[in-house]
Formats: C-alpha cells, sequence, structure tokens
C-alpha cells in the first residue's frame, strides 16, 4: 500500500495584536521511496522505480481512495501556523471506474473569528484535482483549510490570500454511478467584542462537471457570507460563481445544488453582508444561470436556496443577495424541476434588519426563469418576510412590473391587452411580504374554510335523516 505523508512542525510568532503576518520560510525535505511493480520479474532485470508523484493512484489496485489534507495560511491570536505543503494537483478531477465513482472536496476558507480581538481574512478558493483509474470505485476526499483568521485575547490575526487568477474547477466522471458532492465553506464571521471581516473568491471551486454513467449526482453545498457578531462589526463579501453541469445517465440524472448565503446575526453592532453574482454568469431574462444539460429518463433539478437572512438585536445588520438560478435543458421522459428559494427574511428586536433579494424585476418571473411544461414542476418561494419588536425591519423582493403587454392586430398596430404594476407597500404594515405567495396563501386558507363548512353541514343533515323518530317527536 502507497502512503505518503509530508509533517511540519513549529509556531512562528509575529507578535501580539499584529494586524498583518507574513508567510513563514519552511525547509522541506523530500523523502524518495521506493515502490515495487506489479509484475513479478527476475532479480537480474529488476529495476526499483520511484513514481514521479507519490501521491499517484495505484492502478493495481481496485479501489483508488484520495485523502489529501492541505492546511496553509491560518493563523490563531496573531500567530501563523505553517503550512503542508503538499502538491494538490491542477483543479481537475478525473474518475473512470466501471462501477462507482465519488469525489466530495470540502474546502474551508476566509474563516474569521475574533474572541476580544479582531480577525480578518480573504482568499480564494482551490479544489483539488486527481487523475484515478481504480478498478472498482474511485473515492476522492480532499480537505483544504486556507487562509483562516483567529483572534484570541487582544491577539488580532490576518490570513490574507485573495485572488482573481484561480483557475475554474473540472470534475469528469465515467462510471455506473457517479457522485459530486463538494462542499465550500468561505466567507463566515464568528465575532465576540471584536471586529470580523472575510473575503472570498470561488472560482475555484466552481467549473464545470461532466457525468456519464447509469445513476448521475451532482450535489454542491456552498455556505458563503454568514455572520455571527456581538457587541462590534462585521463583513463578508462572497461574489458566487457559475457552474456548468453535463449529465447523460442511462437511467436518472439529478442536480441538487445547496446556499446558504448571506445570513447574518448581529447583538449591538453592526453587519454587512454581500453574496452577488460575479461577472463570470451568463443572463437569461436578465438573471444570472448555471447551465445544465440532463439526457436520463428521469431528470431531477432541485436547487435549495436560503438567502438574506438578517436578524437584528440592538443592533444594525443588513444584507443583498441574488438566489442562483439553473437554466435546464431536460430530454427525458419525466424532467423534474421543484426549486425552492426563501430569501429576504428580516426580523429586528430594539435594531434595524435590512434584507435585499434581487431578481429581474422587470419580467413577469420575479425569481426563477423557465415555465412549467411536461412532467413535474413545483417551484416554492418565500421572498419578504419582516418581523420588528421595538425596532426596524425591512425585506425588499424583486416584483413584476410590467407596464403593457401589446400584440400586432394587422395595419391599426398594437393593442394594450393588460398593464400591470407592482403593488405599493402599505405605510404601517406588519409583516407585508411583499410576494404573490400570500394571495395563494390566503385562496387557499378560504377554500380550507367553506370545506369545513360544507362538510359540517352535510353531517348535521346525515343525523337528521338518519333520527326519523326523534324527529317527529320533536315535532309533537
Amino acid at each position: 500500500m502507497l502512503l505518503a505523508a509530508t509533517l511540519f512542525v513549529g509556531i512562528v510568532p509575529s507578535g501580539a495584536g499584529a494586524a498583518s503576518v507574513s508567510a513563514p520560510s519552511v525547509t522541506t525535505t523530500t523523502v524518495a521511496v521506493t515502490h515495487p511493480t506489479a509484475a513479478v520479474t527476475p532479480k537480474s532485470t529488476a529495476k526499483a522505480t520511484t513514481p514521479s508523484n507519490p501521491l499517484a493512484p495505484l492502478v493495481a489496485l481496485p479501489l483508488s481512495i484520495s485523502l489529501p489534507i492541505t492546511l496553509l495560511g491560518n493563523e490563531i491570536a496573531g500567530m501563523l501556523l505553517p503550512g503542508l505543503n503538499s502538491s494538490t494537483g491542477s483543479n481537475v478531477t478525473t474518475q473512470k471506474s466501471p462501477l462507482a465513482n465519488v469525489t466530495a472536496p470540502v474546502n474551508a476558507c476566509s474563516i474569521s473569528a475574533g474572541v476580544l480581538a479582531d480577525a480578518k481574512s480573504s482568499c480564494s478558493t482551490t479544489s483539488v484535482g486527481i487523475n484515478q483509474l481504480g478498478a472498482i470505485g474511485n473515492i476522492n476526499v480532499p480537505i483544504t483549510a486556507q487562509d483562516n483568521a483567529i483572534g484570541l485575547l487582544g491577539a488580532a490575526a490576518s490570513a490574507l490570500g485573495l485572488n482573481t487568477t484561480t483557475s475554474t474547477a473540472s470534475t469528469s466522471q465515467d462510471g455506473l454511478i457517479n457522485a459530486a458532492v463538494p462542499v465550500t465553506l468561505c466567507a463566515i464571521d464568528v465575532g465576540l467584542v471584536g471586529n470580523t471581516s472575510s473575503a472570498c473568491n470561488t472560482a475555484g471551486t466552481n467549473g464545470t462537471t461532466t457525468q456519464k454513467g447509469l445513476i448521475d449526482a451532482d450535489v454542491p453545498v456552498t455556505v458563503c457570507d454568514v455572520i455571527v457578531e456581538i457587541a462590534d462589526s462585521a463583513s463578508a463579501d462572497c461574489p458566487t460563481n457559475p457552474d456548468t453541469i453535463h449529465q447523460s445517465g442511462q437511467l436518472a440524472d439529478l442536480f441538487v445544488p445547496a446556499g446558504i448565503c448571506g445570513v447574518i446575526v448581529q447583538i449591538d453592532g453592526k453587519s454587512t453582508g454581500s453574496c452577488m453574482p460575479s461577472s463570470a454568469f451568463s443572463l437569461t431574462k436578465g438573471l444570472p444561470v448555471n447551465t445544465l444539460t440532463q439526457s436520463a429518463p428521469i431528470d431531477g433539478v432541485l436547487p435549495v436556496n436560503a438567502c438574506s437572512i438578517v436578524v437584528a438585536i440592538d443592533g444594525t445588520a443588513s444584507n443583498a443577495c441574488e438566489p442562483s438560478h439553473v437554466a435546464p435543458t431536460q430530454t427525458g421522459v419525466l424532467p423534474i424541476s421543484g426549486p425552492v428559494t426563501v430569501c429576504a427574511v428580516t426580523a429586528a428586536l430594539e435594531g434595524t434588519a435590512t434584507g435585499t433579494c434581487t431578481g429581474s424585476g422587470g419580467t413577469g418571473i420575479p425569481i426563477g426563469i423557465g415555465s412549467p411544461g411536461s412532467g413535474v414542476s413545483l417551484p416554492i418561494t418565500i421572498c419578504g418576510i419582516e418581523a420588528a419588536l421595538g425596532g426596524s425591519a425591512s425585506a425588499s423582493c424583486p416584483q413584476p412590473t410590467v407596464t403593457a403587454i401589446t400584440t400586432p392586430t394587422g395595419p391599426t398596430g398594437p393593442v394594450t391587452l393588460a398593464t400591470t404594476t407592482t403593488p405599493a407597500k402599505p405605510t404601517g404594515a406588519l409583516a407585508f411580504t411583499g410576494a404573490p405567495f400570500v394571495l395563494e396563501l390566503a385562496i387557499a386558507l378560504m377554500a380550507l374554510l367553506v370545506g369545513l363548512v360544507l362538510t359540517m353541514a352535510a353531517r348535521r343533515q346525515r343525523k337528521v335523516v338518519g333520527h326519523p323518530i326523534r324527529h317527529s317527536e320533536t315535532e309533537g
């Protein structure tokens, strides 16, 4: 069995309360390990070989497992921790087991925690690429913790590594069952009487995923722009980046992106967050979208988004976000689409909470894109919920605004068919959602009430008809 590891020990102090820390110089020693070849050769002709990459998979074994752990540029209380200087590949993952392929990279980047001290971090996420050719299965679970800062008891910490030149990730899987579950934790602030700041560029963990098997599943999970701050200030910036997904399963394709972006809890201080799309997105109907193609008999796209959820207690908190969108091309017999979006939910207790959820306000579709066709379509959107007790809460949602819908009618020119405007928000109203969801809920409650009344009337009539003797006695 191949085992390669490099270990660094030591802590380099940079002085308590330092605002920035430079990376230490670490001396590495490379040890060449000789591995036996798979085939048996005579002693006279046998040669010991040293592979160029000690982390390369064992092609001769039925199962290829990759579990690299990378720690780079993390700081605790003003001291920069040395990094594990392992080779992480080219940000391209290729898995070609005929049975099962699983890749689940976990990336923790730009996480700032301050306890009675300041903490500041920024980073660009980077995936871990590897080429796996296991005969039965391939498993790739790289764990990367990079450019995180923890300030403790007056000793500030700062880890800066943000850049915009990170290459996009690429994942290719060709097996019977393919699963890609990348997890990205980025731009997360936790502060207790300390200023925190996090900035993140997720371009390195976004990219193209190609799956060709019997069952294909892509479940990216992103937790970004999350702030919990007590008695001080915080800021988080996490621009989202596009993905391109190609799935051609013989039985089923499933794409379930889960995004939690712009969640802020502020107590006695000020926090500001942002998780707007980057300029790399292409636009569809004015909305930035991820490109998805599915061609299995059963095609499913089920994106889940929680965006701009803000709670302020005797403080000020604000966030702006754009939920991720998907432009699917589904050619299967049973296409399934069920996007769930919770956006612009604010609550304030003796504070000010502001949540903004942007979308295509100039079209008839405020947040999602596409229209119901054949198959199953069940979009659920909850947007614009406000609750305030002794404070101020504001939740802004995109509204469908159509000035006029016209159609040509011969030489007389266009004729206006309908005119609608964005409903105005009433002054002094409590928890005005500003979303069509409330009207649908009211209609459903009215229908439920009418059904209940009719049911009670029917039961009463059956009771009277079922007891004719008692009815005649009552009349006598």
